[in-house]
């Protein structure tokens, strides 16, 4: 069985495209125009597509067009009903009049996200669409990754409240180094503290010579880095390189997924950092925090995870989908929790459980409205981790994305116009640049 999937979301296309795995090869597009032209060219073939799953809110052609112009291409073609392609909808449970609407031009059911493979299973099974013959082998394989998400994140709190994973602590000095901040310390005592890390007096005095902030001397002590960089970079170093020793895999099959997510998170950070002064917003927290922050939850799901598989919890392994699932369904409560136990402020453990939420969709649609749905800070977040997500920076690497941020609501809210988001982008690729050591 051949399927076509049909989604602008990378995290909802990279799980359906997985799930259909288990059904038959299957050809994944970002947008409708594509996907039109996929389903000519499949016909001109002759090896047309046996199911389409098409997303409701496609940019451009949106998916109610895309269905209506199959189900009119079908009738050109005089494609008999019994041979025409199965047609799936996918959208979240909101979009009620539009579900109605893609029933009425011809779609055969629809599903709502967020979806799981059992969802799945039993919605192609009503439309007589069944799992391709696996061997033996491979069905036995299969069968420990059935356990489900709820009970593999049950598990992961457990283990997180008995204090048996190898999440670590946060690291003493950085711990020392924040609360010399909290108590406002002098530049001395700061760099008392920070000459016991060579590795961070060294990245110092490494990005004080930097092109982003080079003078006409270069920098040789810690002391002159620290006069050269000022407060908030200081500030930003040592949370980079603390924060960074996280981001380390010894499990080869999870090492690069690790690795996405720490250059999804620094990136968010220098986003974060940078349109909060663009937009000269007074945050209750550190931006370049926030925005470095917020993805935590991922982290730990990936270490407590890929130390649990080391134990044999899963035996011959978990299954991509299960872990795709588990970290799009889990990753805030998480790293909330984790948040909490690391004593930072409320803000950072908010902005870590609320960002993935739904943008919420007031009637009235007014300013007041929606700036009580978000707050500042969760703004930000939000726009930040979307921004770097369409330049490649994600945990799958997909790649650059062109779609209009525009439409988005903290977008519209925070009033971004195209060429700030293009100065965000800029700035991001120039320090991303710069910070290619962290790597």
């Amino acid at each position: 069985m051949r399927t076509l999937i049909v989604d602008d979301e990378m995290v909802s296309r990279t799980k359906l495209e997985l799930i259909m795995e288990y059904f038959g090869d299957c050809q994944a597009l970002e947008h409708g125009n594509d996907a039109l032209a996929a389903f000519h060219e499949a016909h001109q073939n002759d090896d047309p597509f046996d199911l389409i799953m098409l997303d409701i809110n496609l940019p451009g052609m949106d998916g109610i067009q895309l269905l209506t112009a199959i189900r009119n291409a079908e009738k050109e073609l005089n494609i008999a009903k019994s041979r025409q392609a199965k047609i799936l909808m996918t959208s979240s449970y909101r979009d009620k009049e539009r579900i109605v609407a893609s029933v009425q031009s011809g779609c055969d059911d629809y599903i709502g996200k967020p979806f799981d493979l059992d969802l799945i299973r039993n919605k192609l099974d009503k439309l007589g669409v069944k799992e391709r013959t696996l061997s033996i082998q491979a069905n036995e394989t299969r069968a420990p990754a059935m356990m489900t998400t709820d009970q593999i994140y049950g598990e992961v709190v457990y283990l997180m409240s008995r204090s048996r994973t190898n999440l670590p602590s946060l690291p003493k000095l950085y711990i020392k180094f924040r609360e010399l901040i909290a108590r406002k310390a002098g530049f001395t005592e700061i760099v008392g503290l920070l000459r016991n890390d060579i590795a961070i007096s060294a990245e110092l005095i490494r990005r004080s010579n930097s092109a982003y902030y080079r003078g006409f001397v270069t920098n040789k002590s810690l002391e002159q880095a620290v006069a050269r960089l000022g407060y908030d970079a200081i500030v930003q170093v040592v949370a980079e390189l603390s924060i960074r020793k996280f981001f380390t895999m010894r499990i080869k099959k999870y090492r690069s997924l690790v690795e996405n997510l720490w250059k999804h998170s620094i990136s968010c950070a220098y986003a974060a950092e940078f349109m909060s002064k663009l937009l000269k917003l007074d945050l209750k927290g550190d931006p370049f925090l926030i925005g470095l922050l917020h993805d935590i939850g991922k982290l730990a799901l990936l270490r407590i995870i890929a130390d649990m598989e080391r134990k044999g919890k899963f035996n011959d392994g978990i299954h991509p989908i299960m872990l795709v699932n588990i970290l799009d369904d889990y990753h805030c409560q998480l790293g909330a929790k984790l948040l909490g136990k690391w004593k930072f402020a409320e803000c950072y453990i908010d902005t870590a459980l609320h960002h993935n939420s739904p943008n919420p969709t007031p009637e009235a649609g007014t300013q007041a409205e929606i700036a009580t749905a978000y707050g500042n800070e969760l703004m930000v977040a939000q726009i930040a981790s979307q921004t770097v997500n369409l330049m490649g920076y994600n945990i799958h690497a997909s790649g650059p994305v062109d779609i209009d941020l525009n439409v988005v609501a903290p977008v519209q809210h925070l009033i971004l116009k195209p060429e700030r988001i293009a100065e965000t982008k800029e700035m991001v690729a120039e320090r991303m640049v710069e910070v290619q050591g962290l790597f």
